[in-house]
């Protein structure tokens, strides 16, 4: 458990919007899901590595008919999620798991600042099982912290590694990103690019199965 995990626990009804100031300095989660939204009205989301519940709950809130399913290996996924639990399920369980367990698919599959926690040997086998869990003519969207020489990258690696708790965390760059998303997902067509805000470090590829 990190500093930051363990600290918050302590805020009580705080904790909520402490968590959301300090996750506002590195990402708007508002302009992430407007994004999303732009691709698409999914009925079926799954996230893979869905934290304490932000985004979840954006999207749920935002798609009043869709259904929604977190997976994460943190303890009580979705701790935080205040949306409508009939429409959201958490689970703490590896996406090879529920890959086996051959759920109904998805419209939307997201992993969202993920990556950079998972070793890099690792990376294409998840990315794979999110492509194996979507539906045809759905979307992959895969958003990451792309590695910069300025400050807020230095912010956003002293967060994960000495905060957050991850001593192996691994950033890469725009390009080390493709590589990795092309060599895991050749049958998927990139069909958007886009930053998210505050930060141009916030890169977002959005993928796209075909129907047949």
């Amino acid at each position: 458990m990190g500093i930051t995990t363990t600290v918050r626990r302590r805020l009580g009804k705080y904790e909520i919007p402490a968590a959301e100031l300090y996750r506002s300095v590195f990402i708007d989660l508002d302009s992430l899901t407007t994004t999303l939204l732009s691709l698409g009205r999914p009925g079926r989301i799954l996230e893979i590595g869905c934290g304490d519940g932000a985004v979840a709950e954006r999207l749920v809130g935002a798609l009043p008919d869709a259904e929604y399913v977190g997976i994460d290996v943190m303890a009580a996924p979705g701790r935080l999620f205040r949306g409508d639990r009939a429409r959201a399920e958490f689970r703490s369980v590896y996406s090879h798991d529920l890959r086996a367990e051959g759920p109904a698919l998805f419209d939307l599959v997201l992993v969202v600042d993920v990556l950079h926690h998972v070793p890099p040997a690792q990376r294409e086998a998840l990315l794979r099982d999110a492509e194996a869990l979507l539906a045809p003519g759905g979307t992959l969207i895969v958003k990451e912290w792309e590695r910069r020489s300025d400050l807020a990258h230095l912010m956003a690696y002293t967060a994960d590694r000495y905060l957050s708790g991850d001593r192996n965390v691994d950033f890469g760059d725009r390009a080390e990103l493709l590589t990795t998303i092309s060599c895991a997902l050749p049958e998927l067509s990139v069909v958007c690019e886009a930053r998210v805000p505050p930060n141009r470090s916030n890169i977002l590829f959005a993928l796209r199965r075909a129907r047949t």
